[in-house]
């Protein structure tokens, strides 16, 4: 038994008999004893009872309060403890999120990872990528996970988000359109609150673009801290890849024009050819040789000859296929690699170029230079060669062929093929 125990068992029993002694004394003492003696002597014992039982019901007041406290105390402890153990499970994810992201070998390749990490990190919340693109300001936005409770606009530009302006987490609510950044699409949402949070993705002076998060109701993003943490290391991760791919073009891009050097090319064909093998498909090799070119470096300098190259490398850039193969051989050299295209189509795509570098035109230092023209030589898997190193020289001997053909012009490989492409 407690203390509080003890004292209740010795106090409510005097008490009784106070008020039973009080009782027989007024019966005993009636007749003898003032009425007015009696009287104090009652008060006296109730008094006494009043405090004793005011004191117990203080006592046990105190105990539940007491208890009441220590069971809100587990609670809390219990709450502490639940964080801390969901604190200590995000930032094991997010640590392996970020190896991950490390071992990553492409922009495609940190995407998905991110999209799987990210839905189990924030899964309150939805979220978009915005990569920022080379020299241009604007962004296509990539859905990372979830739905989001405030639609975005899948294209924007980096004038349309807050935080790129500032570098900082810029935060909006629905309730307050002008806090809101302009790639949000305010219409479309009904009347259902919500929240956004951009996080710029930036590497020291470098901005990669920005993350866009949002989620139902005005109380903001949850665990925006941890999408924070996220972002900080997919713009890490970003601009390692980045690095990582400047590296390799400056082993297999030429520095002059941008295409692919001898050595990307040597690398390319037999891969092509392979993959053409296992499907049953065509190649085209097509080499391009400028005509006169030496004519030019002679008569208008070396910075002219450049821009005619720059020139020449821009059109068959831009006019080949996504999965052609465009490469500066050497000098005024070009060959392109070209999968599944069979001689029809060859021939066409020869012939175009033909008449799109005739008009090339090209003004240096205040003067306009002479028209550019090409001869083009083709050969084709497995029409004329099965090797790498076969297909090339088909192609340059028909490169000769055109040459001596008076140039402008396009030869297919073969001496039953010698002739025009057309």
């Amino acid at each position: 038994m407690d203390e509080d125990g003890r004292n209740r068992a010795w106090r409510l029993p005097l008490v009784a008999a106070l008020l039973s002694a009080a009782a027989a004394g007024v019966a005993l003492w009636r007749h003898a004893v003032p009425t007015t003696v009696l009287a104090t002597l009652a008060a006296i014992a109730a008094t006494f009872a009043f405090v004793a039982a005011r004191r117990d019901t203080q006592q046990i007041l105190r105990a539940r309060v007491a208890e009441a406290d220590g069971a809100a105390l587990k609670l809390e402890l219990a709450q502490a403890r639940a964080d801390r153990e969901a604190l200590a499970s995000d930032m094991a994810q997010l640590g392996a999120y970020g190896n991950m992201l490390l071992e990553s070998t492409d922009l495609a390749e940190a995407l998905q990872i991110s999209q799987q990490a990210l839905s189990r990190l924030l899964p309150g919340s939805a979220g978009s990528f915005y990569p920022l693109i080379d020299g241009e300001g604007l962004s296509e936005a990539t859905q990372l996970w979830g739905t989001h409770a405030g639609d975005t606009k899948p294209q924007a530009t980096w004038n349309d988000c807050r935080a790129l302006g500032t570098m900082r987490l810029h935060e909006g609510r629905s309730d307050d359109p002008h806090s809101l950044c302009a790639h949000v699409a305010t219409n479309g949402n009904g009347h259902a609150p919500y929240s956004t949070a951009c996080i710029p993705l930036h590497v020291q002076a470098e901005s990669l673009g920005w993350l866009y998060v949002s989620a139902p109701g005005l109380d903001g993003i949850p665990k925006l801290r941890i999408a924070e943490a996220a972002a900080e290391q997919l713009a890490q991760a970003l601009a390692n890849l980045r690095l990582r791919q400047n590296l390799r073009d400056l082993s297999v891009r030429d520095p002059l024009t941008g295409l692919f050097n001898r050595r990307y090319l040597a690398e390319s064909l037999g891969r092509e050819m392979a993959r053409s093998k296992r499907r049953g498909l065509p190649l085209t090799v097509m080499m391009l040789d400028l005509d006169h070119f030496k004519d030019f470096n002679d008569n208008f300098g070396h910075d002219a000859g450049d821009q005619v190259l720059v020139a020449f490398a821009r059109l068959i850039g831009s006019s080949f296929r996504g999965e052609d193969i465009a490469c500066r051989l050497g000098g005024e050299e070009f060959v392109v690699i070209m999968p599944e295209m069979d001689r029809v189509v060859a021939a066409r795509r020869a012939e175009e170029i033909l008449a799109q570098t005739r008009a090339i035109s090209i003004v240096h230092e205040g003067r306009s230079l002479p028209p550019v023209t090409v001869s083009i030589g083709v050969a084709m898997f497995p029409e004329h060669g099965t090797r790498p190193e076969e297909l090339m020289r088909l192609a340059d001997e028909a490169v000769y062929r055109a040459k001596a053909g008076g140039r402008d012009r396009a030869e297919f490989a073969g001496a039953a093929q010698a002739g025009s492409a057309a």
